[in-house]
């Protein structure tokens, strides 16, 4: 009777352990395009049917971002944690000086201590970046290369004293402003640009998302980027902030039981400029046979200029289009991931001008998967 019994139980643990592992993968989501308020960023896209060591990558990632139960289970994690230790959980968030809040991922770490610094992924985007750049100035189009900064880079005087950075090893951003000048890539990576205009402005947020830069760093970047086009394409309209109302809004760190609510900057385009901007949904979908991701195009009749611009991009130019939008008559946006397909977007939608933009981050998460950067060639 008690081996029986005991059949049972383990038995119905193995059945539990099967539901527990299975069910979540079961209940995989879908849907095409996700955006997630825990995490503030785009989950993973479905990459498409190809058998090759970089799509494999993504496949991975599509799976972590969509399985089942997964912003329950990581709500439930940093509660418990916060609740039992008072801390953030070591992978999502920690507290620096001042209470200024930072990402805490291990690789972010390491990045801000100059131990992550991937010569060889650097080589490749800049001989990717050098290509593009000398096939579109063949055909007469002004490009230039972003950087969006991580917070540690721009205000590294508020991470904790007990982690120190190894000044005798070059920073990931160091090393790519040096092999992109070497090149004769335009780039922005405006660490120098940011130390100064941080005295004035905070322009990354103390506490709520502290991943990325907050409106006011955006606009002063998106200002450093319209320079470095215009010495190109002197047609463009620089952006101006006399476009906007700015203005601010209460958000909360939406990720964690503790209430940490913030005032943050947003810029809203005043009604005589976003009135005109007309979204073509028709085109807010994956070009036939071109990439894996899905264009968005946004057309103004009455912009301010007959130029046109296609952005390659990540999170940090996630719902920016009006930074672009009053100002060009077509701005195209799409993800990063299709730079492969750099030529053949070029060909079909002839813009005037194109923007690639990597979050510094990316250097030690996503950026690893392009297998190809190197390979890229243009015809």
């Amino acid at each position: 009777m008690k081996k029986k019994t005991m059949n049972i139980i383990n038995c119905i643990f193995s059945i539990l352990f099967l539901l527990i592992i299975f069910v979540p993968f079961c209940m995989l989501d879908t849907t095409e395009i996700i955006d997630s308020e825990l995490e503030n960023r785009r989950m993973t896209m479905w990459p498409g049917w190809h058998f090759n060591k970089e799509t494999n990558e993504w496949y991975g990632h599509y799976v972590e971002d969509r399985v089942g139960f997964r912003e329950d289970a990581v709500r439930l994690y940093t509660n418990a944690v916060y609740d039992i230790f008072g801390e953030f959980t070591e992978d999502l968030h920690m507290y620096g000086k001042n209470e200024e809040i930072f990402p805490a991922d291990r690789e972010y770490v390491r990045a801000y201590q100059n131990l992550a610094t991937d010569e060889q992924l650097i080589d490749s985007l800049v001989t990717y970046l050098d290509r593009t750049d000398a096939y579109l100035e063949e055909q007469g189009i002004a490009f230039a290369f972003v950087a969006g900064l991580d917070k540690k880079t721009v205000y590294g005087e508020y991470m904790p004293d007990y982690i120190r950075v190894d000044e005798s090893k070059e920073g990931i951003m160091e090393m790519l402003s040096r092999k992109l000048t070497d090149a004769g890539v335009p780039y922005v990576i405006p660490i120098e640009e940011y130390a100064k205009a941080k005295k004035n402005d905070k322009i990354y947020n103390r506490i709520y998302d502290t991943a990325h830069w907050n409106a006011l760093g955006a606009m002063e970047c998106i200002r450093l980027l319209d320079e470095e086009i215009w010495k190109q394409n002197d047609a463009i309209v620089p952006v101006s902030e006399d476009a906007y109302v700015l203005g601010y809004e209460e958000k909360r760190l939406d990720n964690s039981c503790i209430d940490i609510r913030e005032n943050v900057p947003v810029y809203t385009l005043k009604p005589e400029y976003a009135d005109t901007v007309w979204q073509n949904t028709e085109t807010t979908a994956q070009l036939e046979g071109i990439g894996r991701m899905p264009l968005m195009h946004m057309e103004n009749s009455e912009a301010l200029s007959n130029q046109s611009i296609l952005i390659m991009h990540d999170s940090f130019l996630d719902n920016k289009t009006y930074y672009f939008t009053y100002r060009y008559k077509d701005v195209y946006m799409v993800s990063r991931h299709d730079y492969e397909c750099m030529q053949q977007y070029v060909e079909i939608l002839e813009p005037d001008v194109v923007v690639f933009e990597v979050a510094e981050r990316a250097f030690v998460d996503d950026l690893h998967a392009y297998v190809n950067l190197a390979n890229v060639t243009y015809e």
